[in-house]
């Protein structure tokens, strides 16, 4: 007999006890997200959840989705209704009901949503490499066909394009209740970059009325957000229909952990204080220790643990060598280059990597390195060396992941274009996301290339034990 799907019937039917632990179907949806993925299900929609069984609101969460219908067909059929899977030593079940209903190829609902006085905040993740920007100059790329298309007057489908176009008709409507946009994706000072690309879509616009009124009412905190989240399996599937006695095809998994820091900002929002986000002044510490320690080295050990042959960060920091190279990079590198040697960090976060039952498989870090290393690593690099130290470790995984490159066989356009350069300084030189002194730093170049060559004739993990050995 097959399985019934969750939904609020079916779950109300056989385990009414959980229906009555969610939110009800009839609260407001204050917050519109883009980029409704398994990473917003895990962190901001669980802790919206928890936020609102502390302080009551209208703070349900509609969603819009722009890779593909997934998302729409997992949740709308569902009701919205979803589980967190909370791996560690002891796991933990969540069932979250605050997402109303996910948009797929919908501008007009996306448009009115936004223009809606229900509507406070925008919250959004849809990676570095969904804003359609330039990271040299965080400007809107010129060649982009999606941005040509939203600037020719047609519906709107890129997430900046959505975003102004949403606002456009707020405007319209005499909507002039504050609205508040919080980027939470792995970017330098996010909220300006947003606001920076909102300004320059309306100029592009040729709108100023509108950029001066985005201005006056609409705020862009910058924030900091932190859980490793892996793709669901169709292991934590079965575990969940198990646990439920339903279907749900929404289900995600990621570790109990979670960090929220954003930037304080006037105007509604719900008790994510209370449950554990924190509003702080200025986010440019946590910003940067969230960066350097944790991306940066989740991007240094994809690339050489993918030439290793190994599937996850679990089953890496299970090898010797490579635990030894994350503390290493932490304490020698990463660490040094915010003000501190972090000890206690690096040893956190190998246990974070090695969360039992977390699939965080390499090949997903591994994506659009030529737009994530920049912040990641290039940023820490070029610190060391104007501190006259050389970031031996960081341009190992520079290394690593110009060699992941040179073999890899899918590639998206701008890895494609660097994968083809003949050497490593036209590389380098092709490398938008390369600040112009770093290429010019033979320090740099002669780093990389010696972990190059090291990598070829030595084998990967000879040449991560040898250099952190002589690292420390």
């Amino acid at each position: 007999m097959a399985v019934p799907r969750l939904s609020r019937t079916t779950l109300g039917a056989s385990r009414p006890e959980l229906l009555d632990s969610v939110q009800a179907d009839d609260i407001g949806a204050g917050i519109l997200h883009l980029g409704i993925g398994a990473f917003h299900r895990a962190h901001q929609a669980a802790l919206t959840e928890q936020a609102l069984l502390v302080e009551p609101g209208d703070w349900a969460i509609r969603g819009v989705s722009y890779r593909g219908s997934g998302a729409a067909d997992a949740l709308n059929p569902q009701d919205g209704l979803f589980t967190v899977v909370e791996r560690g030593p002891n796991e933990r079940f969540r069932l979250i009901g605050c997402v109303r209903e996910v948009l797929y190829r919908q501008p007009d609902a996306v448009r009115a949503a936004l223009a809606s006085s229900e509507c406070r905040i925008v919250t959004i993740t849809v990676t570095e490499a969904g804003y359609h920007h330039d990271p040299a100059t965080n400007l809107l790329r010129h060649d982009d066909p999606e941005l040509a298309a939203d600037l020719a007057g047609r519906p709107p489908h890129t997430v900046i394009g959505q975003l102004v176009d949403g606002l456009r008709a707020r405007r319209s409507r005499g909507e002039d209740a504050p609205i508040t946009v919080l980027s939470c994706d792995n970017l330098l000072d996010n909220g300006k970059v947003v606001a920076g690309l909102v300004q320059d879509f309306c100029g592009r616009l040729g709108d100023s009325a509108l950029a001066g009124w985005i201005h006056d009412h609409v705020a862009f905190p910058s924030t900091v957000v932190d859980q490793i989240v892996p793709a669901t399996t169709e292991d934590c599937l079965r575990e969940v229909e198990a646990r439920l006695g339903l279907v749900d095809l929404a289900a995600v998994a990621g570790e109990g952990y979670r960090q929220w820091v954003i930037e304080d900002f006037d105007g509604p929002r719900p008790a994510w204080d209370r449950v554990g986000a924190r509003f702080v002044p200025d986010i440019s510490a946590a910003q940067a220790r969230k960066l350097r320690l944790v991306n940066g080295t989740h991007s240094a050990i994809a690339y050489l643990g993918l030439l290793a042959g190994l599937g996850t960060t679990a089953e890496l920091v299970r090898e010797q060598d490579f635990a030894g190279y994350v503390r290493a990079l932490v304490c020698g590198e990463t660490g040094p280059s915010l003000g501190d040697v972090a000890t206690d960090d690096a040893e956190r976060l190998l246990r974070r990597l090695a969360t039992p039952r977390i699939d965080h498989r390499l090949t997903q870090i591994a994506a659009q390195g030529a737009r994530k290393l920049p912040q990641r690593l290039l940023e820490p690099a070029r610190e060391l060396i104007e501190a006259g130290q050389e970031p031996r470790l960081i341009c190992l995984g520079i290394a690593g992941w110009i060699s992941f490159l040179r073999g890899a066989k899918e590639l998206d356009d701008d890895s494609r274009e660097l994968a083809a350069a003949p050497d490593l300084d036209r590389l380098l030189a092709a490398w938008r996301g390369c600040p112009e002194d770093l290429r010019a730093s033979r320090t740099f170049r002669d780093l990389i290339a010696d972990a190059l060559r090291a990598i070829e004739v030595d084998g990967v993990r000879a040449t991560v034990r040898r250099m952190t050995e002589e690292g420390n």
